[in-house]
């Protein structure tokens, strides 16, 4: 599974420069993700940690780029939208496979 290991900045604006919401909510995507990324890629499996960094990918990060998406003023180029849609589904794919890991890992553990 390859998963960026960050999202891409803003593209450049075209025509008016991009509003404040639009920054801002590019800057707590970017931030959630790289934070969940690191919590991803740790040599301890937690599955606590990584329920919790899942269940941002699924609720949070996914409705930044929904919102992101759907801008009827002044737009993001639709490009950039399905590139960190990928990088967020890819994330959340290896959250989930790294949890049910854990998981498993833990009971295991436990039965012993």
């Amino acid at each position: 599974m390859n998963i960026p290991s960050g999202l891409p900045p803003l593209p450049p604006a075209t025509t008016v420069p991009w509003s404040a919401e639009v920054i801002e909510a590019h800057r707590g995507l970017v931030s959630t993700f790289g934070i969940s990324y690191r919590a991803l890629n740790l040599d301890e499996s937690n599955p606590i940690r990584l329920g919790h960094h899942l269940k941002q990918a699924e609720t949070f990060m996914a409705s930044i780029v929904d919102v992101l998406g759907v801008q009827q003023v002044n737009p993001l180029p639709t490009t950039y939208i399905e590139t960190i849609r990928e990088a967020v589904i890819s994330l959340t794919d290896g959250l989930r496979a790294a949890l049910s890991e854990a998981t498993s890992a833990f009971v295991i553990l436990l039965s012993k």
